[in-house]
C-alpha cells in the first residue's frame, strides 16, 4: 500500500461522509463514487510516474 491507496481511501471517505445526507444509499453511493475516483487518479498518476522508454518503436519500424 502506498500514498496513492491511501489517497483513494480518504477520498471515498470523505465522498461517503457527503452522501450521508442522502442517507444509506447515499453512503454507499459516496464510498463507491470515491473509491472509483481515486482508482481513476492513482492509476493515471502512476501512469505519468513511470517514464517514458527512450528509442523508437519496433512495431512501427523505427528504431
Amino acid at each position: 500500500m502506498d500514498w496513492r491507496d491511501l489517497v483513494t481511501v480518504v477520498v471515498a471517505g470523505v465522498l461517503g461522509m457527503l452522501g450521508g445526507v442522502f442517507g444509506p444509499v447515499g453512503i454507499v453511493g459516496g464510498v463507491v463514487a470515491g473509491a472509483a475516483l481515486g482508482a481513476r487518479w492513482a492509476s493515471r498518476s502512476e501512469r505519468s510516474a513511470v517514464p517514458e522508454p527512450r528509442g523508437g518503436n519496433p512495431e512501427r519500424g523505427e528504431e
